[in-house]
């Protein structure tokens, strides 16, 4: 009986490191292709964020750095986009093999905040979806990240 309790615990705690080895497959850097830009994720306890640490076109025409101006809150205006952290409070679920959390649009013309799926594709491709309550009233179809670090 002592073995079997020993073989299950044993069983457990690898299906569980096993699992948190899946959650930890997003973090790194990747590039859009459609935003044209670099986004880090990263694992702060147990939560995962994303954050814009570069973009190919950051200045407006006058050479100035694009901020946070469709920012619902006036006071997050004046900030550089660069650096924003656009994805929040991402949660793996196991089960599901995705994570969710919410998204901040920074490029919208609303400056909205909406939850979001994460999913990884061939651990080189990831989909970031966002949505409304229900994740069938989906933003778009997704945005598609490729791993380059």
């Amino acid at each position: 009986m002592r073995h079997i309790f020993i073989m299950i615990l044993i069983f457990i705690m690898t299906n569980n490191s096993l699992g948190q080895n899946r959650a930890n497959k997003i973090t790194g850097t990747w590039y859009s292709n459609t935003k044209k830009g670099k986004v880090l994720i990263y694992k702060t306890g147990s939560q995962y964020y994303g954050k814009l640490i570069e973009l190919e076109k950051f200045k407006d025409a006058d050479g100035n750095e694009l901020l946070d101006t469709n920012n619902p809150d006036e006071t997050k205006r004046k900030r550089p986009l660069i650096g924003i952290v656009f994805l929040t409070d991402l949660k793996y679920d196991e089960r599901k093999d995705r994570w969710k959390g919410r998204l901040y649009d920074y490029d919208g013309s609303s400056g909205n905040t909406y939850d979001s799926y994460i999913t990884l594709k061939d651990d080189d491709i990831l989909n970031i979806r966002g949505f409304w309550g229900l994740s069938w009233f989906g933003l778009n179809k997704g945005l598609k990240l490729t791993r380059i670090e």
